[in-house]
């Protein structure tokens, strides 16, 4: 029998250029809803069967089940319908139709992004400077500056390489990242992101790997030359939290992210600038960051003295 989500996950990565987490989210989604057909669980006679027999009565009694909350309702829905057009314009299996397509998408509540004051931001980095080896102090201040300061997501900024550094009489004014679906970005620096920039280049151009291009990778040890590991940064991260007085699981890479974006909105950017720095292609994205705005502003009406 044809291993269908392995081949899958191979035209995802190789085809698509899906990141791994995607491909990893994708694929996991579709082989639960084979673990369930498979198991015990299933009532129906069918327990096994392949998947142009699937359909939505299938899907619904799994989703039943399992009772995912909404958001993950609706990545169960996009993973499934994502494989079934595979299964369709790749495989060529002979499918009645799209089961995933016929199940409604639940409303999805409207959450106001978190993210941190300027205040807060501040007491991040101060305590990330803070390091006994003064090296590794710059180095952890540099990379989270960079972060907030050019809203890029962690993996655009372990991937950025010195070639995609743009210049203006030798100052870094620009960086091009690659994002989602292996897209080109142009992001303008902030000066926060630019003097983290710049103080980082004068130690990773003296200490670093000669020959590697990564421009956040490892000074020395095993792993010189090769870009920041994720969890390695998250946990300096964490450090840096504790560190600062604030709770750890409020403080991420992309909760830096939406602190960038909630404080251009505050200062007056319009959301298509917001949207186009952080590579947004659905408006709807990020239209969250008008809706704090909104709130910001019925705060203020509020605020106005009661005459009555």
């Amino acid at each position: 029998m044809i291993d269908h989500i392995t081949a899958f996950e191979h035209y995802l990565k190789l085809e698509e250029g899906r990141s791994p987490a995607t491909i990893r989210n994708y694929a996991g989604d579709v082989r639960q809803l084979r673990a369930f057909l498979e198991s015990d669980a299933y009532p129906l006679p069918q327990r096994g069967r392949d998947w142009a027999q699937v359909t939505a009565a299938d899907l619904r009694l799994f989703l039943a089940t399992l009772n995912p909350k909404p958001h993950r309702y609706h990545r169960l829905l996009a993973s499934w319908r994502k494989f079934w057009a595979f299964l369709r314009d790749v495989q060529r299996l002979p499918l009645v139709g799209d089961p995933a397509a016929e199940i409604k998408r639940p409303k999805l509540p409207q959450r106001l992004p978190k993210y941190l004051e300027s205040p807060d931001i501040a007491k991040l980095l101060q305590a990330a400077h803070d390091n006994p080896r003064p090296s590794v102090g710059l180095r952890n201040w540099a990379f989270l500056a960079f972060l907030y300061g050019t809203g890029a997501r962690l993996s655009e900024v372990l991937g950025l390489t010195f070639d995609r550094i743009t210049y203006s009489d030798t100052l870094p004014t620009a960086v091009t990242v690659i994002g989602k679906g292996d897209k080109e970005r142009f992001v303008p620096l902030s000066p926060t992101a630019q003097r983290a920039l710049m103080q980082w280049l004068q130690v990773r151009r003296v200490e670093g790997h000669p020959t590697s291009p990564y421009v956040w990778s490892y000074l020395s040890g095993a792993n010189r030359g090769q870009p920041f590991g994720a969890r390695n940064m998250q946990k300096m991260m964490d450090a840096a939290a504790r560190k600062a007085g604030l709770d750890p699981a409020k403080v991420s890479p992309h909760k830096l992210r939406h602190s960038y974006a909630t404080a251009l909105v505050e200062h007056g950017r319009s959301l298509h600038e917001i949207g186009t720095i952080l590579g947004h292609e659905n408006p709807a994205t990020t239209a969250i960051y008008g809706r704090v705005k909104a709130q910001q502003l019925a705060q203020a009406a509020a605020s106005l003295p009661d005459v009555f």
